[in-house]
């Protein structure tokens, strides 16, 4: 049986190797793969970055604040059209409301494209952000990690030590689920992701 394969990203190696560890040490027989994502023109430091303050403490433990959750969500379906959009606004000049799905890429082509091969080999993308905000939502490792899943089919969970965006917003953005990770729930999001017989 093949081994179900992860890819993690991060805005730095280090915490993208971290993360691997950890899920390595919930689900030995996955295989990892860690990489660093850095957007051009994204600082990533809306919240002091990703940097040493940031960074899991030790292989499975993220810190974060007590009573980390588990959030998930299905497919976000819009429905007919907003009551403000009538037949006078369609065309070039009112395109109308944009379908549900990740922001398009930042990333150079070519790093683009390594990074949707990377994830077209992949089961589940995984990113990871200290926390997860509006601005982290449409910018930056998360917006690149869906953007690269998105035409693969791969989902797309953020490991974080905060999220501050509903359900409907990261599903929205091509999500597939938000943990919280907090006193070593690292390894529970590995349980969540990874089939019993990979654990």
């Amino acid at each position: 049986m093949r081994p179900v394969h992860v890819l993690l990203l991060a805005e730095t190696l280090p915490d993208a190797e971290r993360l691997a560890s950890a899920w390595r040490a919930a689900a030995p027989h996955a295989t990892t793969e860690a990489r660093e994502v850095r957007v051009p023109g994204s600082s990533g430091t809306s919240d002091g970055g990703s940097g040493d303050g940031g960074a899991p403490a030790a292989p499975g433990h993220l810190a974060g604040p007590a009573g980390g959750g588990v959030l998930l969500a299905g497919t976000a379906i819009p429905v007919g059209r907003p009551a403000a959009v009538g037949p006078q606004d369609v065309g070039p000049a009112h395109p109308g409301p944009t379908a549900p799905g990740p922001a398009p890429s930042a990333l150079p082509r070519g790093e683009g494209v390594a990074l949707a091969e990377a994830a077209a080999g992949a089961d589940v993308v995984v990113a990871y952000v200290t926390r997860l905000d509006g601005d982290r939502l449409h910018r930056g490792v998360v917006v690149e990690a869906a953007a690269a899943a998105a035409p693969h089919a791969v989902p797309v969970v953020v490991v974080t030590e905060r999220s501050e965006v509903s359900r409907r917003e990261w599903s929205t953005a091509g999500l597939s689920g938000v943990h919280e990770a907090a006193d070593g729930d690292v390894a529970r999001v590995a349980r969540t992701w990874t089939p019993g017989w990979a654990h």
